[in-house]
């Protein structure tokens, strides 16, 4: 991390944001940031071109991503905006963090938007990802036939931004349909289609 985002400014923004986490059941879901790590460095490893990156921006997104439904308006002076200057981060970092946290999702435009946009569609592809979809379908009590004819493996490389992105969430995707697919033929051999 660079001297604009030292580790007691992010210790703050942790602080800040880790109740925001925390689901309507209770389950506090900030564990997921260093999982999102680990797919923006799996990403990463493979940049030839060596794009360059504002790492303290792509911490900052990083940090706040899950939480900016909660934190009020995007626009200036807001919750949002007031913090962050509170923290001493320069007027730029504040606008970008504010711009990005409105669109990376649909609209990624900055190497760091891309980056964060294709981790979080990693988290959400794979094996992992799907069986964590089955066992919520599970707790609504839906019928494991149908859960299986719906169940998702994840987006498909097209959605991605970023080319090792794009490789990678195939990779998982093609796995999660395997397993997908050998649930679907055990389901159908004990009945449960």
């Amino acid at each position: 991390m660079d001297a604009l985002m030292d580790a007691e400014i992010r210790r703050r923004v942790e602080q800040y944001v880790k109740p925001l986490y925390a689901g309507l059941d209770g389950v506090q879901t900030f564990d997921r940031i260093d999982r999102l790590r680990t797919h923006l460095a799996a990403i990463r490893s493979d940049d030839p071109s060596g794009t360059a990156v504002d790492e303290s921006f792509l911490e900052l997104l990083l940090l706040l991503h899950g939480a900016a439904d909660r934190l009020g308006s995007l626009a200036p002076g807001g919750r949002l905006d007031l913090f962050l200057r509170g923290l001493g981060l320069s007027e730029d970092l504040v606008r970008k963090v504010r711009t990005a946290l409105g669109r990376f999702r649909d609209d990624p435009r900055r190497p760091e938007e891309e980056l964060l946009h294709d981790a979080l569609l990693l988290e959400s592809a794979g094996v992992v990802a799907a069986a964590e979809r089955l066992m919520a379908a599970g707790k609504k009590r839906t019928p494991i036939g149908r859960v299986l004819a719906q169940l998702d493996p994840g987006p498909p490389a097209e959605r991605y931004r970023t080319r090792h992105g794009a490789a990678l969430g195939a990779a998982r995707r093609r796995d999660a349909e395997a397993w997908i697919e050998d649930l679907r033929r055990r389901a159908a051999e004990d009945g449960l289609s």
